[in-house]
């Protein structure tokens, strides 16, 4: 039903317009953080992007960045240019999609006013179309001609409007995967991805988890009150180790909850403070305990059955301890094939050999296996 088109639509755009820019925008390339060489290679492409009118394709997990290339692009070259509209695809009922982005004319339904959609009120500057795998098929086909002439139809009009707007897209799942399934057409992806920015995992750049740890930090320092100075070892010890299935986006969020329980006199963030939602199953830092029931043994699983005087952080160097051991003798005592099986640097495999008090333990394994 059209008639809720137009109560509709801010629920559908991004809640952060208006922040810094008067375009909505408040992402730069001086907001990208990250030195890992994958991560450099795909924003060296997307400023090269931002310098070209064809369409970008960005591939990610959640939570990896996607609108913040975005709205980089945009601000590179097209910022001073023209507007800057965003819509998350998967957010919008099948039925209001097709008059959000293209617009209605009046007597297109009952109640029906002439409206311009996304599409026209981008013109001259960059839609971003999020999750663009959640359109539905015959909406696909409709953007690609509409991608094909340069020109649109409102919903219920003949007449027809020329384009000059850039169009930035983003999937959140393979793309050779959602072809393969027929639910994203193989010409649209085509079309769209002339330039394709594929933006890695966090688990696949974890020598910037600490610069975007520090760089959380100081922000909900500032936000909150606080006055914590650092990130206590042991923290980043386990950020390293830790899957990250939420990405950047999962690690603020730990950076800003811990931040939270740390207290306004502490000056080093502690593993006690962090919470990994669903993740740990544990209960949040300084959480009451649930009042004590019952419960009947024969129902709990034997791993349960923790002993009281479990030290997390001592556990975890216990695990890591054996995990190096393991991948040097894998490795015969190559340090560099030991750190590719553990999936880290060789740089941070030796600093953490020299932690663990390990030299000597590689010594002898490099003459025996000499």
């Amino acid at each position: 039903d059209y008639n809720i088109l137009e109560r509709s639509i801010p629920a559908f755009l991004s809640p952060k317009n208006n922040q810094r820019f008067a375009d909505g925008t408040h992402y730069t390339f001086a907001s990208i953080i990250g030195s890992d060489p994958g991560f450099v290679d795909a924003v060296k492409t997307a400023k090269m992007a931002g310098n070209s009118p064809s369409p970008v394709m960005l591939y990610g997990e959640t939570g990896t960045g996607k609108e913040l290339f975005a709205q980089a692009i945009h601000n590179f070259y097209y910022g001073k240019k023209g507007h800057y509209v965003d819509i998350n695809c998967a957010a919008i009922p099948e039925n209001l999609i097709e008059g959000l982005l293209f617009g209605t004319a009046k007597g297109a339904y009952t109640g029906a006013v002439d409206r311009a959609g996304l599409f026209e009120q981008a013109n001259g500057g960059t839609i971003f179309l999020d999750e663009i795998n959640s359109m539905p098929l015959h909406l696909q086909g409709k953007l690609l001609r509409v991608l094909q002439e340069k020109k649109l139809r409102r919903v219920g009009s003949l007449k027809t409007i020329d384009l000059d707007v850039k169009i930035i897209s983003s999937l959140n799942q393979s793309p050779r995967d959602l072809i393969r399934s027929g639910v994203f057409r193989m010409d649209l992806f085509y079309r769209l991805g002339v330039i394709y920015i594929k933006l890695p995992a966090l688990r696949d750049r974890r020598p910037d988890i600490e610069e975007l740890g520090r760089h959380f930090l100081q922000k909900y320092n500032t936000q909150l009150g606080k006055s914590l100075q650092n990130i206590a070892p042991e923290v980043i010890d386990f950020f390293w180790q830790y899957p990250w299935p939420g990405n950047v986006r999962e690690l603020e969020h730990v950076i800003e909850s811990a931040v939270n329980f740390a207290g306004r006199d502490e000056t080093r963030l502690k593993l006690e403070h962090c919470y990994f939602a669903n993740i740990l199953e544990q209960d949040p830092p300084h959480s009451p305990s649930p009042d004590p029931t019952p419960a009947d043994d024969s129902h709990q699983p034997e791993s349960s059955a923790l002993p009281a005087n479990l030290d997390l952080c001592t556990a975890l160097k216990t695990l890591e301890k054996k995990m190096i051991i393991q991948a040097l003798e894998q490795s015969s005592g190559n340090v560099a094939g030991a750190a590719r099986r553990l999936g880290i640097s060789r740089q941070l495999l030796g600093s953490k050999i020299s932690r663990q008090r390990l030299r000597h333990f590689l010594a002898e394994l490099k003459h025996k296996n000499m």
